[in-house]
């Protein structure tokens, strides 16, 4: 099963991975390939953008077939394991790629 929690660079983890779960850190700091660019990043941190400009500009960033295949990996994984997408975000809104990429990989399953 696809899955997401966030990594609390003090605290730990915002949820209980367990110990057979596949961990994918798909932050910009671990260098992931499913991670935003740093000037879309900065963009919505500085409020050039907002939050649906993101949606937008992230996608765009995601939509090519490196990506893709990535996407299609981690969905195959979690056929047979629980697969934890991880970042640093924690916000109540939900507003992190990490929410994103499990988004564009159900829909590119369907």
């Amino acid at each position: 099963m696809l899955k997401e929690t966030y990594r609390n660079r003090y605290k730990g983890w915002g949820t209980v991975i367990p110990t057979d779960a596949i961990v994918i850190d798909v932050t910009r700091t671990a260098g992931h390939l499913l991670s935003p660019s740093k000037e879309l990043l900065m963009d919505y941190k500085e409020k050039r953008i907002n939050w649906d400009q993101y949606i937008i500009r992230y996608k765009k960033e995601m939509n090519n077939e490196v990506c893709k295949g990535v996407m299609r990996r981690i969905k195959e994984a979690s056929k047979v394991k629980d697969v934890y997408l991880v970042c640093f975000c924690h916000n109540k809104e939900k507003k992190c790629h990490r929410f994103l990429i499990i988004d564009i990989i159900e829909r590119m399953c369907e």
